[in-house]
């Protein structure tokens, strides 16, 4: 898991110091204060270019390629108005440091590397991958045309949904019981699961269910499962095409397919890192999506989203449990008005969150649906 980042005179950052939770980080600001940029930089200090032999020649490639500055050199990514390099440092939970700088007019960066290799990073974009999987991975795509399309935040997470997974998806729910307590609450949530046919993602309805009797797989578990057995029981509803099925099903359908085939595996895995879970998904939705993600976080999975969505930072703050460990870090940019340069604050306690634009807008809804009642009222 990251520990701190640290950016100067980088993309919207002045200087930015950020001490991670090893639970669950939000990061909340207005738009332009560079919540995605920082999700972006932690997604490439913690990639493979960082520790390559020509690390400086692969990283800049990858900054390019998630950033996509208008001249295609990396010194463009170099905040304007600053003095010296650009510097992006990351520090990782067993003491691994990554450190990469350049001036406006590199092409290349020059990284240090103190420590061995930390585990990659999982991005999730704000937009939908699933129904994109079959173009972006094709086997004689237009790549060209592709990588000016998306960043390398889709490509990258295109290659690791179509991952070959558990051969018995079942069985893995039974044995571990972390998968006990996620899988059946995802796909229960969206009534169905993703599953790769043929290069493409298909959903098939159903639900897990709890089942009298032991597999032999399930016949391994833990004593404690005793004589009931959860099994995924599809529907006859026939499979569909992942584009047939509701946007907002599909981006809680990445999830399940990471953590099916083993992309994402809580303990061992590098941080979630999740641009907007609250695009395009139903509020009512969001509840069991919070408990999901604290349950991750339970089992040692680091989370680290961005957000604008007050219904989900409230169901944070309203389910947490610290006697069950959940960590809950709020991270808050704002940008000075006079000065343009972005500022962290960072509280564990949502109510000590200042400046909070999410709920003060919330509040704002509110206070005019009162005085229009009031005034309906007077009449």
């Amino acid at each position: 898991m990251i520990t701190q980042l640290k950016l100067k005179s980088f993309a919207a950052f002045t200087e930015l110091d950020i001490d991670f939770s090893p639970g669950i980080n939000i990061i909340i600001g207005e738009n332009g204060t560079g919540k995605t940029q920082l999700l972006k930089a932690i997604l490439a200090l913690s990639g493979p270019e960082a520790r390559a032999a020509n690390a400086g020649e692969l990283l800049a490639r990858k900054l390019c390629r998630l950033y996509h500055p208008l001249t295609g050199q990396v010194g463009e990514l170099r905040r304007a108005g600053t003095r010296g390099d650009a510097i992006l440092k990351a520090t990782f939970s067993q003491g691994q440091e990554v450190t990469a700088r350049f001036n406006g007019t590199a092409t290349q960066a020059k990284v240090s590397v103190d420590g061995g290799q930390a585990p990659a990073s999982t991005f999730i974009p704000t937009k939908e991958v699933l129904s994109l999987v079959r173009g972006l991975t094709a086997e004689q795509p237009d790549q060209h045309t592709i990588e000016r399309i998306f960043d390398d935040g889709y490509l990258e997470l295109a290659k690791q949904l179509i991952k070959v997974g558990a051969e018995d998806l079942d069985a893995k729910v039974q044995l571990d019981p972390r998968f006990a307590s996620i899988m059946p609450r995802l796909v229960n949530l969206i009534g169905g699961r993703y599953e790769l046919h043929e290069g493409r993602f298909c959903f098939q309805p159903g639900a897990y269910v709890e089942k009298l009797g032991k597999s032999s797989a399930a016949a391994k578990a833990a004593q404690s499962f005793q004589d009931s057995t959860l099994r995924f029981v599809p529907s006859k509803s026939p499979l569909l095409s992942s584009g047939m099925t509701a946007e907002g099903f599909r981006k809680i359908g990445v999830l399940q397919r990471l953590l099916s085939n083993g992309s994402l595996n809580p303990g061992t895995s590098g941080p979630l890192l999740w641009d907007e879970p609250e695009s395009n998904l139903n509020p009512k939705l969001m509840k069991d999506l919070v408990q999901v993600l604290l349950e991750l976080a339970r089992n040692g999975q680091q989370v680290i989203l961005a957000t604008h969505d007050y219904v989900l930072l409230k169901w944070f703050d309203l389910l947490m449990d610290k006697g069950e460990g959940d960590q809950v870090r709020f991270h808050v940019l704002s940008r000075d008005p006079d000065t343009g340069q972005v500022h962290r604050d960072s509280m564990d306690d949502y109510r000590a969150i200042e400046p909070n634009a999410i709920a003060d807008t919330f509040n704002e809804l509110t206070k005019e649906q009162v005085a229009r009642k009031m005034g309906s009222l007077g009449k």
